[in-house]
């Protein structure tokens, strides 16, 4: 493959245009972005902590029961089946 050349950015050129328009070019010193990419490069991953499913719910198979009192009512006679 051949190899790749640097890019040279045209920063007269880039200041040109943003004067034209009402701009003012700024460029960034080099050296500090490097040190910003080499800082950001050198911290540690975060640790991934996979997640953990809730345990299935198992559902009561029994008698229904009267939540507010918790009383069996199989032995309760209701009004309508009163004669």
């Amino acid at each position: 493959m051949p190899r790749v050349q640097t890019f040279a950015l045209p920063v007269d050129e880039l200041q040109q245009v943003a004067a034209s328009s009402g701009l003012q070019w700024v460029n960034s010193d080099a050296d500090k972005i490097a040190a910003v990419q080499a800082a950001i490069a050198a911290e540690p991953r975060p640790i991934h902590v996979p997640r953990e499913r809730p345990p299935v719910v198992v559902l009561d198979e029994g008698p229904l029961v009267l939540v507010e009192t918790r009383r069996d009512l199989s032995a309760m006679p209701l009004p309508f089946e009163k004669n």
